[in-house]
């Protein structure tokens, strides 16, 4: 797993960016059907592996809290001890603990959780498949493992409807090529899957699970004027916060810098290397004007999340 040093999304900026990401990225509603769907109980200890400031739990306390146990297990130590702090606000009539340690090497013992859920770990990992051993081993038997990971592989090869003009068809399947090139340069380098969604059945199966099922988040990007709904309205500012982090020239440098590791290391040649770094300047121009037309009132998204919710059972 990376060391606590190299997250970045563990202060300042971006720290506030990914807590932005999930205000909408589950909704009440589905949450509640999620929590049928997986079989959480009142009283349940539950871990959440990878649990950065306690979000999972935020969600699920209402449905296991009363009586209950959530322990939170983070590779940051700073995200740990922050995730305690915000835990007093919402962490009412049960017990929670927040501990460092290693997805590959869980600080609990064999058959101790009725359930163990994560969000976005495997997705990260070089070893998603030692992770999910390591949750089969802590759970009790006829205890469930919930995973929600993105396909973001299957986001970028999605033809978004969007209000700026459509690429050509040539650069639109060059922009794809190198999304597929890209997603094998991260798994070459150990920086895990961008499409670890689809893969976490198999490693469940692997692990020794049963009862593998999944359901796709109901989150939809959608974004139509006048923007009338807070869904919407956020969507806006998430993104122009995410634009202005990533516009500072230190970023650009370090975000240029990573992708031609992973480019490389994904099978991807100079050719195309050079073609892609002049395809992002040529339409670089396209981020000024889609500013002009959320200003003008007539910018306008639509596409889905390909984020997903998987579970298994651990035999009794």
């Amino acid at each position: 797993m990376r060391k606590p040093a190299k997250n970045k999304w563990s202060k300042g900026e971006y720290k506030r960016a990914i807590i932005d990401q999930r205000k909408y990225l589950w909704e009440p509603e589905y949450v509640a059907l999620l929590a049928k769907w997986a079989g959480f109980k009142q009283g349940q200890t539950v871990v959440d592996v990878g649990c950065g400031l306690g979000y999972l739990g935020t969600l699920y306390w209402p449905f296991f809290g009363r009586g209950g146990k959530y322990c939170g297990v983070d590779v940051s130590t700073k995200l740990a001890t922050q995730a305690k702090k915000l835990s007093l606000h919402w962490a009412k009539g049960g017990k929670t603990e927040f501990k460092t340690g290693d997805a590959y090497k869980l600080p609990y013992p064999d058959n101790y959780a009725d359930v163990v859920m994560c969000q976005t770990l495997l997705i990260h990992l070089s070893d998603a498949q030692k992770a999910i051993n390591e949750m089969f081993r802590i759970l009790k038997p006829g205890g469930v493992v919930l995973c929600k990971e993105p396909d973001n592989l299957s986001m970028s090869l999605q033809h978004t409807i969007t209000s700026l003009p459509e690429l050509p068809l040539e650069d639109e399947l060059f922009f794809q090529k190198v999304a597929f090139i890209s997603n094998k340069g991260n798994a070459a380098l150990g920086l895990g899957y961008y499409n670890a969604a689809p893969r976490v059945p198999l490693w469940l199966k692997e692990a020794g699970f049963k009862k593998i099922d999944a359901r796709i988040n109901s989150y939809l990007m959608l974004g139509i004027p006048p923007y009338e709904t807070e869904k919407q309205k956020y969507a806006i500012e998430y993104r122009q916060k995410l634009q202005k982090l990533y516009d500072t020239p230190n970023e650009k440098r370090k975000d240029n810098y990573e992708f031609k590791k992973i480019f490389f290391a994904g099978g991807g040649n100079r050719s195309d290397y050079v073609k892609y770094m002049k395809l992002k300047r040529k339409y670089k121009p396209r981020n000024d004007l889609y500013k002009q037309q959320v200003k003008d009132g007539t910018a306008y998204w639509f596409c889905s999340s390909q984020f997903f919710a998987i579970k298994g059972s651990k035999p009794k």
